[in-house]
């Protein structure tokens, strides 16, 4: 019966790969509950503009919520200030994959500075893009992915949306959305259970299959 040893090792396969699949770490990085989950900041000098942050729905992702900004600066400095979203999360630690979708709208006839979005996790950046000028009206669309190695225990991911302009009514629109923490490191319970599985689909695989 060893032809059938393959089945068996693609079977195990199978179920470890289960076992130790992906999971999003992060509460809410679609912003369908609103901002549960999430802390609202501004860097020293920065401010998300009158009235904002916002949930926008629908807009400018189809079918999808976002966090809508008009950051920059409070006051006049040509540093890069603006708006915070942190939260913290508990993982294993070990490898993940960190992504996040991000949009910059220009609105009014100047200071059409798209801004910049950051990820920074534990005090690290992990991605940045400057959106540059855009055109009134225009609408840019980007994305991160990015690998990134947590920590075992509490972990700090914050993404910062910043310009170098003093945010007023003519402040290009900015949106993030689709923020995700993959880990692929199950918990240490995770991994008896795990091998305890893994032997015991082995020992019916071969009684089964007589070898």
């Amino acid at each position: 019966m060893r032809k059938y040893r393959p089945l068996v090792l693609l079977a195990l396969l199978a179920f470890l790969t289960a076992q130790a699949g992906a999971t999003n770490l992060i509460q809410n990085g679609d912003f369908q509950a609103g901002f549960a989950g999430w802390t609202i900041g501004t860097t020293s000098n920065g401010t998300w503009g009158p009235g904002y942050p916002n949930i926008v729905i629908g807009y400018p992702f189809p079918d999808m919520n976002a966090a809508e900004g008009r950051v920059g600066e409070v006051s006049s400095t040509g540093l890069e200030e603006g708006g915070t979203l942190t939260q913290t999360f508990q993982s294993s630690g070990g490898a993940a994959v960190i992504s996040m979708d991000w949009a910059a709208q220009g609105k009014g006839n100047y200071d059409l500075e798209g801004g910049e979005f950051t990820m920074i996790l534990n005090g690290f950046q992990i991605a940045q893009h400057d959106v540059g000028f855009i055109g009134n009206g225009e609408v840019v669309y980007g994305s991160f992915s990015e690998g990134a190695t947590l920590l075992n225990g509490t972990n700090t991911l914050v993404i910062e949306i910043t310009r170098r302009f003093v945010s007023n009514d003519s402040t290009p629109l900015q949106f993030v959305t689709g923020i995700d923490v993959e880990g692929n490191v199950p918990e240490p319970g995770s991994l008896v259970l795990m091998g305890s599985g893994v032997l015991g689909l082995g020992a019916v695989l071969r009684r089964k299959l007589g070898f």
